[in-house]
Parts: structure tokens; sequence; C-alpha cells
């Protein structure tokens, strides 16, 4: 049972390490002006999506914000955050680390 549990825990943290390394590089493809099924291409589904500056301050021209959560960092949450504007374009991006 001990072995099952630490081969668990282990996959679990070897799956999060991919996931986040995957996260930041799509998250350097993503550029202003492309469209939101763009940024579900690369990105995928987003770990919250909603009105925007739930966690930082927000582009200006925003309608709509996209967060996408780093799993690995459990102690110092990061985040990636894009934003759109109502005709569904990116307008922003930004990295966010919790303090």
């Amino acid at each position: 049972m001990f072995f099952g549990l630490a081969l668990l825990i282990a996959g679990a943290g070897i799956w999060a390490y991919h996931h986040d390394q995957k996260l930041e590089h799509d998250a350097a493809l993503v550029n202003i002006g492309d469209s939101n099924e763009t940024v579900r291409e690369l990105l995928g589904e987003p770990w919250r999506e909603g009105d925007c500056g739930s966690i930082t301050l927000a582009a200006q021209s925003c309608a709509e914000e996209y967060v996408y959560r780093y799993y690995f960092h459990i102690f110092r949450p990061q985040y990636v955050i894009v934003w759109l504007d109502r005709s569904g374009k990116v307008v922003g991006e930004q990295h966010f680390q919790r303090p």
C-alpha cells in the first residue's frame, strides 16, 4: 500500500511538472490579436474564465479573462492570464506569481 501511494504521488508530481513546462512553452506562442480559438488550441481549457481583473489589474479593453494555473508550484501559485476584448481577440497576457 505504501509503495502504491508513493507511486501515485510521484506520478502526480511528474504530470504536474510536464503540464507546467508545456503551459510555459505554449503561453509564449500567444500573441496580441490572436483569436479565442487560437488561445484554446494552444493552452487548452482555462482553469478559470470570467470577468477581468480577478487576480491582477487587467488590460483596459478587456472583456473576458482566461486564467491558466501552474500545478507544480503549490506553495507559491503561478498563473498565466490572457485578456480578450469583446470581439474575442487577445489584448494582453501576463505571467503572475502570488507572493
